[in-house]
């Protein structure tokens, strides 16, 4: 039986800096240790991740600043509906070189923060 961690979050976002895919099991698997839901953030918003549905997140670094200020104000409304708080939740960041988490409100483009 896995042990989750006594710091689990509510709630865990996946999102993807190019390439999350490649490595996506292992993704899913370091997300579901972080938080309790799983939601992968999409080009449509919030997309909840249930057991065995890969939802591969929106390449965030693909979006043009316009396209990510509509896709960040969408994200918050979608957070803020569901009731998650800034400090119930984490970003799980992932791309070919890089993976790591993010605390919500993160500074994801100048101007720009997601779920603050």
């Amino acid at each position: 039986m896995k042990m989750k961690p006594s710091n689990q979050k509510g709630v865990c976002l996946l999102l993807n800096l190019g390439g999350f895919e490649t490595r996506m099991d292992e993704n899913l698997e370091i997300a579901q240790g972080l938080g309790k839901v799983l939601y992968s953030l999409t080009g449509d918003g919030l997309v909840k991740v249930e057991a065995g549905a890969h939802i591969v997140p929106v390449n965030v670094l693909s979006l043009t600043p316009a396209e990510l200020f509509v896709w960040s104000s969408l994200i918050n409304e979608q957070l803020q509906a569901e009731g998650f708080t800034p400090d119930d939740a984490v970003i799980l960041a992932a791309g070919k070189k890089y993976r790591g988490t993010l605390p919500l409100g993160t500074a994801i483009s100048k101007g720009l923060t997601l779920g603050a």
